[in-house]
């Protein structure tokens, strides 16, 4: 391997000014060795230098399946002042044949804690021409930066991770419509509900489960201890897919009304497992539930009618944190059904 190229897999610090012309010279002086591959830009913004090593780890795992310019951005609250270091690497990997090198490349930026303002100059100036941006904004979201929303064309992000979900719901509602009308919403915190819901919309395909739904009273979401939003999520999905209003949030439950003026209650679970373990939908005659089984692949559906009780096994998503980026990043289009829950739920939160 030459030596350039095992300089730019290593990391190599740069000027700020020289970034593009130092990739530029490396990349010739490695040919023959590698091949640079990118068919997006994916920026990230984290804070601090351990989040900083850990993305950039993330980062090599992704660029399996996504080649792409990575620009890594890290902001270090702990040191006042507005300097800026960067670094060019890359991240590659055999090609099918085995015979060549595929390698992403990455540029990494650190800033002093006043350098934040620097952000979406950083990500403008360094896209890998026109095409298409994912951003993945790992932390709370500041106010007022609309500029930053202008180019991007999935907004990826995890609510979490949020102190104050309410305040960065509003925050974006506020600030990316006016923005970038096309930039699609991708919340990790979504994804992860991703199986469930699919299994739960499978159960009511059959015409005898469905004519259950009006008659439903209660539901019991199952969750990982801290990931009590991403339950409510999965009730928001189901208030704005049956057209349910939100009615209240007594005892820690939440109560929504529905279009007949019936009352359905949810209630939270705190269970060690899986993130979103599982999903119990009953009414005075029936029930129905889509749960993770410890060490299985697959989610087990249970179905209890007046009818013999039904079970099948569809499969479970995954919910570490390249999985459930890869899902977003092979995603195409509006996540309107997402907007719709955020709205159904968002008094709750």
């Amino acid at each position: 391997m030459p030596d350039a190229l095992a300089s730019l897999i290593e990391g190599m610090p740069v000027e700020i000014g020289r970034v593009d012309r130092e990739l530029k010279r490396l990349w010739q002086e490695g040919e023959g060795a590698a091949t640079r591959a990118s068919l997006m830009n994916f920026a990230v913004y984290c804070e601090g230098v351990e989040a900083m090593k850990q993305t950039t780890e993330l980062i090599s795992q992704l660029t399996r399946d996504h080649a792409c310019r990575a620009i890594l951005i890290a902001v270090d609250p702990q040191k006042a002042g507005a300097g800026v270091q960067a670094w060019i690497s890359a991240h590659c990997h055999l090609g099918r044949a085995g015979a060549k090198q595929v390698c992403c490349e990455q540029i990494t930026f650190l800033l002093e804690r006043d350098g934040r303002p620097l952000v979406p100059n950083i990500v403008f100036s360094h896209l890998d021409s026109d095409l298409p941006l994912a951003l993945w904004w790992r932390g709370d979201f500041p106010q007022h930066c609309g500029e930053l929303w202008t180019w991007v064309d999935r907004l990826i992000f995890d609510s979490q991770t949020w102190r104050e979900p309410r305040r960065q719901l509003d925050e974006l509602r506020s600030s990316i419509a006016p923005a970038s009308p096309r930039m699609a919403l991708c919340d990790l915190n979504w994804t992860r509900s991703l199986s469930l819901r699919q299994a739960a919309a499978q159960v009511f395909d059959l015409p005898d489960n469905r004519a259950e739904l009006p008659r439903l009273e209660t539901v019991e979401v199952t969750h990982a201890p801290g990931m009590r939003s991403a339950a409510l999520l999965l009730a928001g999905w189901l208030a704005a897919q049956l057209r349910w209003t939100l009615a209240g949030t007594p005892n820690g439950a939440v109560e929504f009304r529905t279009a007949a003026n019936g009352k359905v209650t949810v209630t939270f679970q705190e269970k060690p497992g899986a993130a979103l373990g599982g999903l119990r939908l009953s009414s005075a005659a029936s029930s129905f539930s889509v749960a993770h089984r410890e060490d299985s692949p697959f989610l087990y559906e249970e179905v209890h009618l007046p009818a013999p009780p039904i079970s099948t096994p569809p499969p479970c998503g995954k919910d570490d944190l390249v999985s459930l980026l890869n899902d977003e990043l092979m995603t195409g289009g509006q996540h309107k059904v997402y907007l719709k829950a955020v709205a159904a739920i968002a008094d709750a939160l």
